[in-house]
């Protein structure tokens, strides 16, 4: 990869701040911007790398397209330094015994089931980009070249919406087991150059919320499943969108 790409320490952390506004407040900054408290920073510098980026409408709710660029050239995608940040609301437990009251929406995730939760997302990933009609997906850092898309992405302020364990007999019905931001840097390796960016807020809603008739009690199983289409959305949404991008530009 030497020798193709310059990049930013902590640059896909600046762009936190375009899901927040957007999601949250209902309005979107006229270029992306760092998190508050970040000038004079890395991060800052970082993200002048966002400058030149223009808002279009796309597949996901934030989309940030450099003016000009042919996703034609590209033939090959490499996943570099995935990033999980998690938002900080105290340790997780592992049961209870009374009712939480209902302002607690937000629970501690364990280091089991952080990793467990990392490790169905980069599974995610990885089967649906496999499934790719116009590029090809490298792992070996030589085989970069000009002709290589680099994503760089990560899911922060990552919460989970499921209570521990009642001790008893409760069942526990939930319209949503969590929520993160999803960020994708999309970098030429030929230039460093950060050629679009996406972002969105999502919710991994379960089976309840979809109408399906009958309320299903959470459960390890139904949890793990939820997460699993929660995934597996995100990666064929921007894996399609890839490959639309990638054939409509193709050149002879």
């Amino acid at each position: 990869m030497k020798g193709w790409i310059t990049l930013a320490a902590g640059s896909v952390a600046v762009i936190v701040a375009l899901a927040v506004i957007g999601a949250e407040e209902g309005t979107a900054p006229d270029t992306p911007a760092p998190a508050a408290g970040t000038e004079n920073t890395e991060q800052q510098q970082g993200s002048d790398r966002y400058a030149e980026l223009v808002k279009e409408d796309g597949e996901f709710s934030e989309t940030w397209i450099l003016p000009g660029v042919n996703f034609g050239q590209f033939d090959k995608v490499y996943f570099w330094q995935g990033q999980f940040e998690y938002r900080d609301v105290g340790p997780a437990r592992r049961t209870r015994s009374t009712m939480l009251s209902t302002r607690h929406q937000e629970f501690g995730i364990s280091e089991a089931d952080r990793r467990k939760f990392e490790e169905i997302v980069r599974e995610a990933f990885g089967k649906e980009f496999a499934k790719a009609k116009t590029f090809s997906i490298i792992q070996d850092v030589d085989a970069i070249d000009a002709s290589t898309l680099i994503l760089r992405g990560g899911l922060l302020d990552i919460i989970s919406r499921v209570p521990p364990e009642f001790v008893g007999r409760a069942d526990i019905y939930l319209s949503s087991v969590g929520a993160a931001t999803f960020v994708m840097e999309m970098i030429e390796a030929r230039t460093g150059d950060v050629v679009a960016l996406v972002a969105e807020r999502r919710e991994a809603e379960t089976l309840n919320t979809r109408g399906m008739g009958v309320a299903v009690p959470a459960n390890s199983a139904t949890i793990m499943g939820d997460i699993r289409r929660w995934a597996g959305s995100l990666a064929r949404r921007l894996r399609s969108a890839l490959d639309k991008a990638i054939g409509e530009n193709k050149t002879s």
